[in-house]
């Protein structure tokens, strides 16, 4: 896996990051859904170190009650941080929209990861090209919520 970014491009993703969370935040996700013309969704992960919370935008699609995200970060070589938080700690808080609830998330493997990256691909080109331009294997997460 390629080295992460360096302190100046990071401070940087951290605030175009929070500029997006506020934008979705004001609009109630309609703007931000509107610009990005995806569906998007919030994720509140809990720090592996500080226990901190931090809010994340991430394409979304629904599955039943669940929701299936994937750790593209961009098609870039390194894992997302909220990926590596939710493996530390798989709860989580979402918001679509105006909701807001409580998940619990589960990193789909192999086959199962396989056919559920396949349904991303199938809804956007985006996800064939990051796929194309990593090697590591995208990950695909489930989020069910835990009422």
């Amino acid at each position: 896996m390629a080295s992460r970014p360096g302190t100046r491009l990071r401070k940087i993703l951290l605030a175009a990051n929070r500029i997006h969370v506020a934008i979705y935040r004001r609009g109630r996700g309609k703007l931000a859904i509107r610009m990005a013309n995806l569906p998007l969704l919030l994720i509140t992960t809990y720090g592996r170190k500080t226990g901190n919370p931090s809010t994340t935008p991430v394409v979304f699609i629904q599955d039943g009650e669940d929701y299936r995200v994937s750790a593209t970060n961009g098609g870039t070589d390194w894992d997302p941080g909220w990926y590596l938080n939710l493996k530390a700690r798989p709860q989580a808080r979402i918001e679509i929209g105006e909701q807001a609830f409580d998940v619990q998330a589960k990193i789909a493997a192999s086959e199962e990861r396989q056919q559920l990256y396949e349904r991303f691909k199938a809804a956007r080109p985006n996800f064939i090209k990051y796929e194309k331009g990593t090697t590591r294997v995208l990950p695909v997460i489930r989020l069910t919520a835990t009422h």
